[in-house]
């Protein structure tokens, strides 16, 4: 390490990068402004929706007020943190809203973020829709986030699609930890 601290071309790299890496957390801070005000005025002293992804106090209240920001222009990042916070079961009330903006998201980071918010807030009633948001390989590399909640189903069916996937590429190593983690609980 005092061998790189004292090339002066990588010190410069790395103040460049550093530089360029405070930039963009200040435009994420910016452009968070709006969502941090109202979580402010609704209770919740938060500098960003990533501080609720950090806690375990529920914030009930919040809910609604992510999901509403959820579906504005935001920065990915932004976003991210939005779809994680509402990674609790009362979110449930969200389902539509969640599944429908995973089905158009293309940015990966957001996708993931939305995919680890379905499977906290599926439940049997929506196995289903889980099991054909996994199977569709157009999600891609996002439907591993997805798995959580096929393992935590009770149903057949979730149980079933999971073998069936583990024969997908993306998805089969995952899928081998998930079933071994199934079995190992059963005894």
């Amino acid at each position: 390490m005092a061998r790189l601290e004292a090339d002066p071309d990588w010190v410069a790299k790395r103040a460049e990068e550093e530089s360029v890496r405070q930039q963009r957390e200040a435009e994420y801070r910016r452009a968070e402004e709006p969502l941090v005000a109202e979580l402010r005025g609704a209770g919740y002293a938060v500098e960003s929706a990533w501080d609720l992804v950090n806690t375990s106090t529920p914030y009930p209240e919040a809910l609604p007020i992510l999901l509403s920001h959820l579906q504005r222009p935001y920065p990915g990042a932004v976003r991210e943190g939005i779809a994680r916070a509402l990674a609790v079961r009362p979110a449930r009330f969200g389902w539509d809203v969640l599944t429908r903006l995973f089905r158009q998201e293309t940015e990966e980071r957001v996708k993931d973020g939305l995919a680890v918010a379905i499977a906290a807030t599926a439940d049997e009633e929506v196995i289903d829709e889980v099991i054909a948001l996994a199977r569709d390989r157009q999600h891609g590399s996002s439907r591993l986030l997805l798995l959580r909640a096929l393992e935590r189903s009770k149903s057949p069916r979730a149980r079933a699609a999971l073998m069936e996937l583990g024969t997908d590429p993306e998805l089969e190593k995952e899928i081998q930890v998930n079933l071994r983690r199934l079995k190992t609980s059963k005894r």
